[in-house]
């Protein structure tokens, strides 16, 4: 295994527990992947392990369509390679993470979406696809979904939950945990029933590209994976 690889493999099972540790994980039911540079290989969530006891180890490479190159005993997900397979095989993403989280599923299941009421909300203007819901993604919903991604690197799914992409896996994550902040102060706004203040399409617009213009996903990569840091019974680098 390459040095690439293996640091690869550990910021991913990192991932896993930050999404944990954020309580955005759904039992064994969602999940994360990253591409391997210059292959048509991924590393992505095993089947039937809790996001709190992914490691290094454990994560499965598989090409983009379910294919495992290196078997560690671990089971792939149909619905996981049939979403991932198909992101990879349509976009040049190298990293997506899916959740069906409280905040972001209710957000989902709202007509309008999300709503940019929020400074937060802000860093996705214009950045967001929306797919209908389609049941689940155990034959042709992969393909739905990375039909809807343009020049979008998030997705809300409707009635369904979350999808985040990046150039890398810090980009990826450091997007779902704005994505998932702006989701939970939408719906707690919205729970006060009060009037909303709205924020200008010129403000909306100046203040997305400010916020793309300070773009550092690996420092809050560091500093949410230092938060996990010794929590978890599994060593995630194992």
């Amino acid at each position: 295994m390459s040095n690439i690889e293996q640091d690869l493999r550990e910021k991913l099972a990192a991932t896993h527990h930050v999404i944990h540790y954020n309580g955005w994980d759904d039992l064994l039911a969602t999940h994360i992947s990253v591409r391997v540079p210059d292959t048509d290989h991924i590393l992505i969530t095993p089947m039937d392990v809790a996001f709190e006891c992914v490691s290094a180890s454990k994560l499965i490479k598989c090409d983009l369509s379910g294919n495992i190159i290196s078997d560690n005993g671990q089971a792939l997900m149909p619905q996981a390679i049939n979403i991932h397979g198909e992101l990879y095989k349509r976009t040049n993403i190298m990293s997506a993470i899916h959740t069906h989280s409280l905040y972001g599923s209710a957000v989902s299941a709202l007509e309008e979406g999300l709503l940019f009421l929020t400074q937060e909300s802000l860093r996705f203007y214009n950045d967001v696809a929306y797919c209908d819901y389609g049941g689940l993604a155990l034959e042709n919903e992969g393909k739905r979904i990375a039909a809807v991604l343009e020049h979008e690197r998030v997705a809300i799914l409707r009635n369904h939950g979350l999808l985040s992409t990046g150039r890398s896996i810090e980009e990826a994550l450091y997007l779902h945990y704005y994505l998932e902040f702006a989701c939970e102060l939408q719906i707690k706004i919205m729970a006060t029933n009060s009037k909303l203040v709205p924020i200008s399409e010129a403000m909306c617009q100046q203040t997305k590209a400010q916020f793309d213009s300070i773009l550092t996903p690996e420092y809050e990569f560091n500093a949410l994976v230092q938060r996990i840091e010794g929590l978890s019974e599994v060593d995630y680098r194992e």
